[in-house]
């Protein structure tokens, strides 16, 4: 659908800058690509409905053996490697080297080293493209190749996934080579955020200029308790394409929470920015109003710019799905979210309230299908593990040692004293990892509970915030909040007393 765009040459610089501006999110493609994932996941998994559909074990899986070597990813054509993940161990936890990976691009062996010592930033791909997070790395220096890449290990692979655009045959890319790789620097640095100074009391109504703009940074300062009771409506060319619970756009569905990623910040103070840009072409409105109806105090910032509306530019969508509780057996897929249209999908901040102290909870598998996937019953992405989507790995339960904020993603609250219990709030961003859709995108994480959590009466609540970019005219099934829906987090009492009566 996309044929009509005169397509620009993908070098490495542009994608270095691609990787760390907001705009870029705002617009559709050029040159469109695909958005594709190569995983451990287990084989055993075939269609949506059929035998074998959650089976766990997901760290053996690969494509083939050619002679020596297991292949992890091959792709005939052009394209780029955007992100790389594994943990720090291999098949044995005090493993923390294991065998090297190579990675081949246009044919020519570029990367022969440790996969667990590239992703964590002690290889060849510096920090902060290359990063520890907790008992994983996640390298994002994006990896572009002309004519064709494959990625291959010189032992049995253990957990991974290989984020990877494909470009329509043609598509002129500039290959990657060792000496393109930037010196150790920090792009991801972020401006100062604007205090919020405007004083209100909701709700309120901030009206925006009319004509082209787009908002570049939106501040909001809050009393803490009153989070979950402040809903933030976006409406953009007539189209309401934010509701959500402040609390829940920001990672804090308990309580106020530290946070920087890239497009989100909370600051110790309790400063909340949001640096997503939300362009319009003719008019916008952002709105804060209350649950409950109560006014409620607030300080507001908001950046705005007049920008060039194009037939590539696309509105900004944050939706929400409300608590839920979801048993152990049987197994299903709990959908995030449901878009028919065209654009970008950008990241999302999941919530999981566990009851029980010492289990694991991450089990599940994201399985995602985009355009006429979903009609094939096999997802474009299939994964191998809640925690494994989100950057980093289990092998130990998590502790408030494992929280931490990257550039995409943070893990906000994993672990409590050593233990599970309670609240965990995990988030991940996208950026040259986007996931482009032209008709659909339908986004299901599987809650598959750990060994140890599969029976009715282990029971989990379940929230999830999704971001995403579209063209006007897009639709999803996660509809506005309104004045009946619960915002208040599942408490770990209420899984109890649930539990109890299952």
């Amino acid at each position: 659908m996309f044929a009509f765009l005169l397509a620009a040459q993908v070098t490495f610089a542009g994608l270095l800058d691609e990787a760390v501006n907001p705009a870029a999110l705002t617009k559709l493609p050029n040159p469109a690509y695909q958005s594709l994932l190569a995983t451990s996941y287990n084989r055993e998994s075939k269609k949506r409905g059929e035998p074998g559909w959650f089976a766990d074990s997901d760290g053996t899986g690969y494509i083939r053996k050619d002679g020596d070597e297991y292949v992890m990813m091959e792709h005939t054509g052009p394209g780029c490697i955007t992100k790389i993940w594994t943990p720090f161990f291999y098949y044995d936890f005090n493993e923390r080297v294991g065998p090297n990976v190579h990675i081949y691009l246009d044919g020519k062996l570029v990367f022969d080293e440790s996969l667990i010592k590239l992703v964590i930033g002690q290889g060849s791909v510096p920090e902060p493209w290359a990063r520890y997070t907790a008992r994983a790395g996640n390298c994002y220096l994006p990896i572009p190749f002309a004519k064709s890449a494959k990625v291959t290990m010189t032992k049995p692979p253990f957990y991974f996934s290989v984020n990877y655009r494909s470009y329509a045959p043609g598509t002129r890319v500039e290959t990657f080579n060792l000496n393109l790789i930037p010196k150790k620097s920090n792009p991801f640095q972020l401006p100062q955020a604007h205090q919020a100074e405007k004083s209100l009391v909701t709700p309120t109504l901030i009206s925006l200029p009319q004509g082209p703009h787009k908002v570049t940074e939106l501040s909001f300062k809050a009393p803490p308790r009153s989070l979950t009771n402040l809903i933030l409506t976006g409406t953009f060319d007539g189209e309401e394409t934010i509701s959500i619970p402040l609390s829940e756009f920001f990672g804090c569905t308990d309580k106020l929470h530290r946070m920087t990623t890239l497009h989100r910040e909370v600051s110790s103070d309790g400063l909340m920015t949001c640096r997503w840009q939300m362009p319009y072409r003719q008019n916008g409105a952002l709105r804060i109003s209350t649950q409950d109806g109560k006014s409620v105090p607030i300080r507001i910032h908001t950046t705005v710019e007049k920008i060039r509306w194009d037939i590539r530019t696309m509105h900004f969508w944050a939706r929400w799905r409300s608590p839920e509780i979801i048993a152990g057996t049987p197994f299903q897929d709990w959908n995030f979210v449901d878009i028919r249209g065209a654009g970008l999908y950008v990241g999302d901040t999941w919530t999981v309230v566990n009851k029980r102290p010492n289990s694991w909870w991450g089990e599940g598998d994201e399985k995602i299908y985009i355009d006429g996937d979903w009609d094939k019953g096999f997802p474009r992405q299939f994964g191998t593990g809640s925690e494994d989507y989100y950057g980093w790995a289990g092998g130990v339960y998590p502790t408030v040692e494992d929280n931490f904020s990257q550039p995409y993603l943070s893990n906000v609250i994993g672990g409590l004293d050593g233990h599970t219990q309670g609240t965990n709030i995990l988030t991940r961003e996208r950026g040259l990892d986007s996931i482009s859709f032209s008709s659909r995108l339908c986004f299901d994480m599987e809650a598959s509970f750990g060994t140890d959590m599969r029976t009715k009466e282990d029971l989990l609540g379940y929230s999830v915030a999704t971001f995403f970019y579209a063209l006007p005219g897009a639709k999803t099934n996660r509809q506005r909040v309104g004045p009946k829906v619960r915002t208040k987090p599942i408490t770990v009492q209420e899984l109890e007393a649930a539990s109890h009566r299952s």
